[in-house]
């Protein structure tokens, strides 16, 4: 078995045990009298690890200023963030020299996360993620999505908020999304009652995401409920007397405290909700991660901020509704 077989292989056993391989780095050099934050994401996003001295960063003309340029890697351009500087940190020219390119994919956007230093990967169960809280450190909050401890220690690891990152940092791509979400009203989309006199549930941890789909489900005129984490919404729809009035449920993948892969594992064992229509809305598309969630029992897959492929799962979900 290949290293990339053997790695997607054990990536989908975490999954399925509600556990994640987190890669922790950091966007700071150490100074003297202190050590840096740590910072994390899932290694499924990671497609590898460049030395940044080794590619050249060619300027892009009426770009945000956090995207410092693009590389050229094996005959694709990539952008690359500069994720210090969103950080609020200054990288020196020698520091530059010195760090790390992040090759990564969200959603079918392959990008380069500019960062200092790789720390490595360790283990972790979903429900040592925590949500993001007010720290006594110097970070900002409003980028931090989760946090979680070092293995073996109490330092703090934080999980960034990167589709935050990707909105801000590449605004005509958010442009597009946003405008994307306010102009399915004017495709003139007309549900049933049965669908809009039903409520959408969905959990998310990404307020950026949370505040898109928002959008769209409002544009459609459906009602929704929003919940940070996968267990919330497991939480809320146990303590329901009835769920007919629940149409269906879209999670994320990637969430504190449970897991989306903990929604669909827990949603298709209870006999009440065995057949409620399930659709993983996620960042990490690739056909993997597709094959393993439908496996698992979730009805649909779809990428992030796809509205038109969000729009078309809905109406699926609508056909069954009515029959």
């Amino acid at each position: 078995m290949s290293t990339t077989l053997e790695q997607v292989e054990k990536t989908a056993q975490l999954s399925k045990n509600n556990q994640m391989s987190l890669m922790i780095f950091q966007v700071q050099f150490p100074k003297e009298g202190g050590q840096p934050p740590y910072y994390g994401m899932n290694v499924f996003k990671v497609r590898e690890v460049l030395e940044a001295r080794a590619y050249n960063v060619a300027p892009m003309p009426d770009t945000n200023p956090l995207v410092e340029g693009m590389i050229e890697l094996r005959g694709v351009y990539l952008p690359v963030i500069d994720l210090p500087k969103w950080m609020g940190f200054e990288m020196s020219a020698e520091e530059r020299e010195k760090s790390i390119i992040i090759v990564s994919d969200f959603s079918h956007h392959f990008i380069g996360l500019r960062v200092s230093y790789i720390h490595g990967v360790e283990e972790k169960n979903w429900s040592d993620i925590h949500p993001a809280g007010n720290y006594n450190v110097d970070v900002n909050s409003n980028q931090i999505v989760n946090h979680t401890y070092l293995e073996n220690s109490e330092t703090l690891c934080f999980i960034l908020d990167i589709e935050k990152l990707l909105i801000e940092a590449m605004p005509a791509v958010a442009e597009k999304i946003f405008a994307s979400a306010k102009d399915v009203v004017k495709e003139g989309y007309a549900f049933s009652h049965e669908m809009s006199s039903k409520t959408i549930l969905f959990a998310e941890d990404s307020k950026a995401i949370q505040k898109y789909m928002g959008m769209v489900f409002t544009q459609l005129g459906l009602k929704f409920k929003c919940f940070d984490d996968g267990r919330q919404l497991l939480d809320y729809i146990e303590g329901l007397e009835s769920l007919q009035d629940i149409s269906m449920v879209f999670t994320d993948l990637e969430m504190p405290v449970a897991s989306g892969h903990t929604v669909i594992q827990e949603l298709r064992m209870n006999p009440r909700t065995k057949k409620m229509p399930i659709i993983v809305h996620t960042s990490m598309t690739s056909e993997n991660n597709g094959r393993e969630v439908l496996d698992m029992g979730a009805d649909y897959f779809i990428g992030k901020v796809d509205t038109d492929l969000i729009v078309e799962t809905i109406q699926k979900v609508e056909q069954l509704i009515k029959e």
